[in-house]
């Protein structure tokens, strides 16, 4: 499950390609940043700050580019047709272990406690299903956004804590997308999933939660950062700083005007209006990182045997 170097510096020339001959156009007073981010919650910030003109306010001329695959995030970096990117941690974490050089200065998204509203992740199983207990997984088929990629990680870390090997449940790869249609057709036995298709799916009644894994990791973990190598880090000390301080303002215009935070995601998630509208406000969003917060994910990863986990990852977190 490892990614390789070299299948990631494929992925770059590839990225390189498709993404040549992109410009912006923007005042000359202002730092050009290409930066890359995934149709995700967890980024919402992000968004949040191109449509409220924040990133200029920081001197900051900011082109977006939407990531579908999420491998893809880490071969732009290294293509450089990405200077920044929103990545999950687990991916952050793979890229490294691989002997990538990414650094990370700034936080996302957190998973809220179960009783603080927020972004929810958990399994979702068709509405006759008998799964009760993480032992009733055994022998069943589920469906994960990304095979190694986060959610994967926190459902067989889910298990673990009760007894159950992964080994014993086959897993699918399954985009978020297609969550809805596989759980009512019951193509599968269960789809880990996340807010929206996780409300969409128990509101319609299309399926039923059977466990939600918020309580399942420690208070406030950390899901997900703004990443560069370490070379353009380096070399564009003043991006980091301004994009921080962006970061720093649109998260906390995420957190309190909701309004706004619904119609970023109406227009950058795709999601329909009255489905934004079901999402439980405020979101889970805070800026910081720490050393902490990173440990966890890579014990968690190579208990999993995803990567060895000899890095010091206090390294990949800019000062």
């Amino acid at each position: 499950m490892k990614t390789t170097l070299s299948a990631v510096r494929r992925l770059a020339y590839v990225f390189g390609l498709a993404c040549a001959g992109v410009a912006a156009v923007a005042s000359a007073a202002q730092q050009k940043v290409q930066l890359g981010v995934p149709p995700i919650g967890d980024y919402i910030a992000v968004y949040v700050a191109y449509d409220e003109g924040i990133y200029a306010k920081h001197g900051l001329d900011v082109t977006l580019h939407p990531i579908g695959i999420s491998s893809l995030t880490t071969a732009g970096l290294l293509s450089k047709s990405l200077d920044v990117a929103a990545l999950s941690v687990p991916d952050t974490i793979q890229a490294v272990d691989s002997g990538i050089d990414l650094v990370t200065f700034a936080g996302l998204g957190v998973l809220a406690a179960e009783t603080e509203g927020g972004t929810r992740v958990g399994v979702v199983a068709p509405p006759d299903s008998r799964i009760e207990s993480a032992a009733d997984y055994k022998g069943k088929t589920v469906g994960v956004p990304a095979l190694g990629g986060l959610l994967h990680i926190m459902f067989q870390h889910y298990l673990g804590q009760n007894g159950v090997s992964y080994e014993d449940v086959t897993f699918i790869e399954l985009a978020v997308p297609s969550h809805f249609d596989a759980i009512k057709s019951a193509s599968v036995d269960a789809v880990v999933t996340v807010d929206p298709m996780l409300v969409r799916l128990v509101n319609t009644r299309a399926g039923k939660q059977v466990v939600s894994l918020n309580g399942t990791v420690p208070p406030k973990t950390l899901t997900s950062i703004i990443a560069s190598t370490r070379d353009y880090a380096q070399q564009n000390p003043q991006v980091v700083e301004a994009m921080r301080k962006a970061l720093d303002e649109a998260t906390e215009l995420s957190i309190t005007d909701h309004e706004k935070t619904r119609a970023a995601m109406v227009k950058y998630l795709k999601l329909p209006a009255p489905v934004a509208a079901t999402i439980d406000m405020p979101l889970t969003l805070e800026t910081g990182i720490s050393v902490e917060q990173m440990n966890w994910w890579r014990d968690v990863m190579r208990e999993q045997k995803l990567i060895d986990g000899r890095d010091d990852l206090s390294k990949t977190i800019l000062p």
